[in-house]
């Protein structure tokens, strides 16, 4: 029982803890909310913006006309002032007469000068032109006598190998008479036959004498043996006396030798005879060829000739090939000269240098003229001038004393012509002005008038600007009076605009906008500020358009807050 008891206190006792944490959580939450911020949301919605221009204008006058002067002049008296209205009998401003006298004798002086330079030029130009024309006829009879002399040489030339060309033909038609090259072998060749027959036929006897000689030293080398000379033998010399008769005696054994010694003898003797008649017989043949020698062919004299007959024959070829060379030496020196001559004629016959000199002097002349002209026009009118109509005097450049410079002298408004309105606009401005616009005027106390832009340009002075035009009714507005000018211009359909008080800029001029988000913590789920960049496409004073993609028409932003809002802040919806 007392066990139950105790755990029945331990259960009270943490539900009484849980309820006192409870109740701490919800102080918590409340203390903690009651710090935050409180934020204003509004949703993107799909809208066109309207964009309203003003800007302060003034009225000038539609068309100004210039009162010009001759430059250079001196102003006496000026008797407009601008503002003035004038008429065409309103004198304006007069010039000194005296300064003006003096310019019109300096301006005839100059006259006078220029005339005396034209007068010489043109002296010059025609003894130029007669100094040319002499030139001209000298070279064109330097050129005719170049022509006659050159021609001449040409024809002489020509002679020469004419004279040169007929004595070659002429040697070369007496041509000397020599023996055919067929004749010149054929006798060459029986002479060599003869020649070379004798030879052999010396060999012949040199032989048959050297066997006869050989054949007898034979017969005399065994008769000087011993061996007794038969009577039918040749007799051949011997020396050595014979030997005994006793000796002859001898045996039968030297008997047989003699026999044979004689034997030998005989035929040694019959040998000697055969050759003699051999030699005999050579010797009369070599003698009869020797009888009828064949001549040696000698052809130096024909040879000669010939060779004299060609060294003539290129001698008078060269002459013609030097005569032919002179010919050619002489129509290029013809054709050269001619052409130096024809040259010489052409520069003669060329224009002169150009010089514009003489006509620049004339222009000069005529320029001085009109400017003298002018200047006793004004001379006439007593250097008084007016204006050519009825009008307002919108500038003055001339001053008493001082010289008239280039441009206007005097400007003045044409009363007669419609005026305009004239704006300056800024570049965000002339986003929503154009050409052909409808614009609500305002001039003074009158009332608005809705009229078309007829001009918009950029201004000439500054770039960041732009200059808008309003062609005004006749009757309306005045030179110089005030007026505003506004143009209300509507842009394309954009699906996210936002309002502008939702739209911030960083330090790095980035533009972003806080959307109302959720995340959790340690009291549970609670809101923050989210940042979020974005593009703005448009806007005017109260919206902006932003690219989509980034937020969508179900996004809440924080268009309002009790506190400065810093990315991912806790918030609360205001009450």
């Amino acid at each position: 029982m007392g066990f139950w008891n105790r755990q029945k206190k331990i259960l009270m006792g943490f539900g009484a803890f849980l309820a006192f944490m409870f109740v701490c959580t919800l102080v918590s939450r409340a203390v903690y909310a009651s710090k935050l911020p409180q934020v204003t949301v509004d949703t993107p919605r799909r809208m066109a913006l309207d964009h309203t221009v003003k800007a302060e204008g003034i009225v000038h006058p539609g068309r100004e006309y210039a009162v010009t002067a001759l430059a250079g002049l001196r102003v006496r008296t000026v008797y407009a002032n601008v503002g003035d209205h004038v008429m065409p009998e309103t004198l304006l401003f007069d010039l000194d007469m005296e300064d003006l006298k003096q310019k019109i004798q300096e301006k005839e002086l100059e006259i006078k000068k220029c005339q005396l330079q034209i007068a010489s030029m043109e002296q010059n130009r025609s003894l130029d032109t007669q100094r040319q024309k002499t030139e001209n006829e000298r070279a064109l009879e330097d050129y005719a006598r170049a022509d006659a002399q050159s021609g001449e040489s040409l024809a002489r030339a020509r002679e020469d190998l004419e004279d040169a060309e007929d004595a070659y033909d002429d040697h070369k038609d007496h041509g000397v008479q020599t023996t055919p090259e067929e004749e010149r072998k054929a006798q060459q060749e029986a002479y060599e036959e003869w020649v070379n027959k004798g030879t052999e036929l010396q060999k012949i006897l040199e032989d048959a004498k050297k066997r006869y000689d050989d054949a007898l030293e034979e017969v005399k080398r065994l008769e000087a043996s011993g061996v007794s000379p038969n009577p039918e033998l040749p007799e051949v010399p011997s020396s050595e006396s014979s030997e005994d008769a006793g000796e002859g005696e001898a045996g039968d054994s030297e008997e047989k030798q003699e026999a044979a010694e004689e034997q030998a003898l005989q035929e040694a003797r019959r040998v000697a005879e055969e050759a003699g008649k051999q030699w005999e017989t050579a010797a009369a043949a070599y003698e009869a060829h020797m009888k009828n020698p064949v001549q040696k062919p000698d052809f130096s004299a024909e040879d000669a000739e010939e060779s004299a007959w060609n060294s003539k024959k290129e001698s008078l070829k060269d002459e013609v090939e030097a005569a032919r060379r002179a010919l050619e030496e002489a129509e290029k020196s013809r054709s050269n000269v001619l052409l130096e001559e024809e040259r010489k004629v052409e520069d003669t016959e060329q224009a002169a240098d150009t010089d514009s000199s003489l006509e620049v002097m004339r222009l000069e002349l005529s320029s001085l003229q009109t400017e003298l002209s002018a200047y006793k026009k004004v001379q006439d009118a007593s250097g008084q001038v007016y204006p050519e109509a009825e009008g307002i005097v919108t500038r003055i450049q001339v001053s008493p004393g001082e010289r008239v410079g280039d441009g206007a002298a005097l400007v003045y408004a044409d009363l007669t012509s419609s005026m305009q309105f004239q704006v300056s606009l800024s570049k965000e401005q002339k986003k929503y002005v154009n050409q052909g616009d409808t614009a609500e005027l305002v001039l003074g106390s009158s009332g608005a008038k809705e009229l078309k832009v007829d001009y918009v340009a950029e201004n000439d002075m500054n770039p960041e600007l732009y200059d808008a035009r309003v062609f005004l009714p006749d009757g309306t507005g005045t030179i110089g009076q005030s007026g505003s000018f506004q143009v209300k211009a509507q842009s394309e359909t954009f699906s996210c605009c936002i309002p502008l008080n939702a739209l911030h800029v960083d330090s790095n001029q980035r533009e972003f906008v806080y959307i109302v988000s959720e995340r959790a913590g340690i009291l549970g789920t609670e809101l923050v500020a989210e940042q979020i960049y974005v593009k703005v496409l448009d806007r005017n004073d109260s919206y902006a358009a932003i690219e989509e993609g980034v937020i969508d028409r179900e996004t809440e932003l924080i268009v309002g807050t009790t506190e400065e809002l810093d990315d991912r802040v806790a918030i609360r919806y205001k009450e």
